[in-house]
């Protein structure tokens, strides 16, 4: 690895994003380095022990827990969920199995359940009604989802409309992870975070991996904001993790770059002891396509030729989290980069670092998509609003016969890529945009167009 070419590339990144604090790391000491601070006002460093959110990386640990339970004859993925949650009633949870959930099929659109479950540490901080003024569908008068009993009679509450027949679509659903946490709590008989920690964190060897905000110590990185409604937006501690106690399973697990790496010998080692090799090749396998060349497992991302190899992965992004965690089974190359504010650019931090192991430019792109000509037509069909329950609302409009989209109040310019799919650059990585039958895909969501314009 060329560490200057790296880290010039890094640090330009990290200053260009306003990141804080970053750890990277590759196994083996093929090489390790903190940016910035965990705490920048009194300039702490960041070091492979900093404990940091990891997000959605927790996913992958639920998926580790569902197929445990498997081998032990506990359960089975194509189980239906109603076996294990018989007061589940919403509308088409009767045909919805374990294997739907684990890989974002069980047609569960996106939703703002989240927000509600994180609602008693949002309203500490003020971001419940910050999340209003952005445009978030949010009550201010309903409760907060703290118990899984809370979780589970929302979701039969409201209306949800299935984006489709489980199996069929792919879209990124925090709740039916949210499910597999309960069925794990109930099929093992133990509470999931002790279930995690005692099958997963302990006999790896993962000491500072845990879920319940109250262990964090002074080893714990501070979180950082940025409220975009500011005149002149800049970068501010933000004291308080956000919690979501009947929504750990979709994403809060507590952990340092250290122990990511033990968690990527899982991958490395046919399973290392907690899975076998056949549950090991059932998370790692391409289940459903989520965008070209890229696959979804169990709580896992597959590009299957990343510059001519396998390289699995998974992000997480909340308050005071960017994560990115990647596997190269046939390099032995597990890597893992940590920051400590949201929107950082995690991915791209990450992906060159292991880039530059394998002797390629870091800001090589490993799916490349070639510019194409939008006609009239192409443009009229694409443009309008299109808006999610979880709180993303995208305006695609066009300007001088080019399509821009108007996300969270800032005006990025697209390249189109196909008929119907353009890409847009954020956090430090190309992201592709495509729109079908009134549906935006992207994210890994799909959102609904409200209106054409």
């Amino acid at each position: 690895m060329d560490k200057i070419k790296y880290e010039e590339f890094a640090e330009s990144l990290i200053k260009a994003h306003q990141t804080p604090g970053a750890i990277v790391a590759l196994n083996h000491q093929r090489y390790e380095k903190g940016f910035g601070y965990r705490d920048r006002e009194n300039e702490l460093p960041v070091t492979a022990d900093t404990i940091f959110g990891i997000g959605s990386i927790t996913k992958s640990m639920t998926c580790i827990a569902i197929l445990q339970l498997q081998e032990a004859g506990k359960l089975s993925v194509h189980d239906t969920i109603k076996t294990y949650l018989p007061e589940i009633t919403f509308r088409g949870s009767e045909d919805i199995t374990l294997h739907h959930l684990m890989t974002h099929t069980a047609g569960i659109p996106p939703l703002n359940t989240l927000f509600y479950a994180n609602k008693q540490s949002m309203e500490e901080d003020g971001s419940f009604d910050f999340q209003i003024k952005l445009g978030v569908p949010l009550d201010p008068g309903q409760d907060s989802i703290d118990t899984y009993d809370d979780l589970i009679n929302y979701l039969n509450t409201i209306q949800i409309d299935p984006i489709d027949r489980p199996g069929r679509s792919f879209s990124y659903s925090n709740d039916g992870y949210a499910l597999l946490g309960i069925i794990i709590e109930r099929v093992s008989g133990q509470s999931y975070a002790h279930y995690i920690e005692a099958n997963i964190f302990q006999p790896l060897g993962m000491k500072s991996s845990f879920f319940d905000p109250e262990r964090l110590n002074n080893r714990a990185t501070s979180l950082y904001s940025v409220n975009p409604l500011a005149e002149t937006p800049a970068v501010e501690h933000s004291p308080g993790w956000w919690d979501a106690p009947a929504m750990w399973a979709a994403g809060y697990v507590k952990s340092t770059a250290a122990d990511m790496l033990r968690f990527g010998d899982v991958f490395l080692n046919e399973g290392n002891g907690i899975l076998t090799p056949e549950s090991l090749d059932d998370l790692t396998s391409q289940h459903i396509e989520v965008e070209p060349g890229l696959y979804y497992g169990y709580g896992v991302i597959i590009n299957p030729d990343f510059f001519g190899t396998t390289l699995i992965e998974h992000g997480g992004g909340i308050k005071g989290v960017s994560a990115q965690f990647s596997v190269l089974p046939e390099k032995d190359i597990v890597g893992v980069c940590l920051t400590n504010i949201a929107g950082a650019p995690a991915e791209a931090l990450l992906k060159g670092a292991i880039q530059s192991e394998m002797d390629i430019e870091p800001d090589k792109k490993a799916i490349e998509y070639d510019d194409y000509m939008l006609s009239e037509a192409d443009r009229q069909a694409i443009i309008g609003t299109y808006h999610s329950n979880e709180g993303q609302t995208i305006k695609v409009y066009e300007k001088d016969e080019a399509i821009f989209i108007d996300y969270l109040g800032t005006e990025i310019p697209t390249r189109p890529v196909g008929k119907s799919d353009v890409t847009i650059a954020m956090h430090g990585t190309e992201h592709l945009l495509q729109f079908k039958d009134d549906r935006l895909h992207f994210g890994f969501r799909q959102l609904l167009r409200m209106d054409s314009e």
